[in-house]
């Protein structure tokens, strides 16, 4: 068996590794990506561009074998990285699954970066039960320290020179879970424009977003996602939450922040909003829809009530 092998079970095996350049990453990633192709594995490849030309370089004719995806695109937001994941797993039934994966999220604030860590973490509990084996290749040389850490929290095993093993820095994905929520959100600046919500019909509230998003230079493809998620959140807390209901939105950092508070509180349950729900099901769609339209959502529940902030990039 070679350093990169995975003894036959029906479980996720998540690994990451720290290479250094070139060299150690095609060390481990060619074995790697062979072994599934050899065994007749649904091997999957999501790298930048670049990178693929080196590994079809090296692979040659067998690389043919081989699904890539564009990181850039596939790692567009935590949500819909995992519906993509979700949906290939579901191209491939019966069919053991290897990924090769470079996270090509490029996260600016804390939070991004602490959902991008919820992210792999996530991973461990909403895939358990799959067959596959992925292998998370990040760079020493670039990554930050707090995105080192949340790598080191989020991989139960590591993959060195000598091979895959145990990581003693991997956390249970409830504990990192709960370490995103736990921090207050920020403030809401004094000069966030504010309407309160009380009807079931939100043509008034989705003027009042429309109108600030597009004097933020929101592109119309973006203007129409946060509308149908505003629309969506602020339904919710009406029918569900309790008064009272208010909206606000400003400006940060270039991005558009839209937040939906109500006096309602809730206790979360399994990985709400994060993984796509049972088509013959037709309740579950909104919070998923939400996460799936925006970027980034924070959400916060309490004895004082339920705030759910959406954030976007004007493109």
């Amino acid at each position: 068996m070679s350093p990169h092998s995975d003894s036959p079970h029906t479980r996720l095996v998540h690994r990451a590794m720290l290479h250094s350049g070139d060299e150690s990453y095609l060390a481990a990633a060619i074995p790697f990506l062979v072994e599934g192709l050899e065994a007749g594995e649904a091997v999957l490849a999501v790298i930048p561009a670049a990178t693929e030309v080196r590994l079809r370089h090296a692979l040659g004719a067998r690389a043919d074998a081989l699904e890539f995806r564009d990181a850039a695109h596939w790692y567009s937001h935590p949500t819909r990285t995992i519906a993509a994941y979700s949906s290939f797993i579901d191209d491939h039934p019966a069919t053991r699954i290897r990924a090769l994966a470079e996270p090509g999220w490029k996260a600016r604030t804390p939070a991004e970066i602490a959902e991008w860590t919820r992210y792999e973490s996530i991973v461990n509990q909403a895939f358990a039960d799959v067959d596959a084996a992925v292998l998370c290749m990040y760079d020493r040389r670039l990554i930050a320290p707090d995105v080192l850490d949340g790598v080191l929290h989020t991989h139960p095993e590591l993959v060195g020179g000598a091979g895959p093993h145990v990581n003693d820095a991997y956390r249970d994905p409830h504990a990192v879970y709960a370490e995103v929520d736990r921090p207050p959100l920020p403030p809401v600046p004094p000069d966030a424009r504010a309407m309160p919500v009380d009807s079931i019909d939100l043509c008034a509230l989705r003027a009042f977003v429309g109108g600030h998003a597009e004097d933020h230079g929101i592109t119309s493809a973006r203007l129409h996602d946060l509308l149908v998620a505003t629309t969506e959140v602020a339904t919710n807390a009406i029918r569900h939450g309790l008064p009272p209901v208010t909206c606000r939105t400003w400006a940060d950092g270039g991005d558009l922040v839209v937040d939906v508070t109500d006096g309602g509180h809730w206790r979360p349950e399994g990985l709400p909003g994060f993984l796509p729900p049972d088509p013959l099901v037709r309740a579950g769609f909104g919070l998923w829809g939400v996460r799936m339209l925006c970027p980034l959502v924070q959400l916060r529940t309490g004895p004082t009530g339920t705030d759910i902030r959406l954030r976007v990039p004007p493109r």
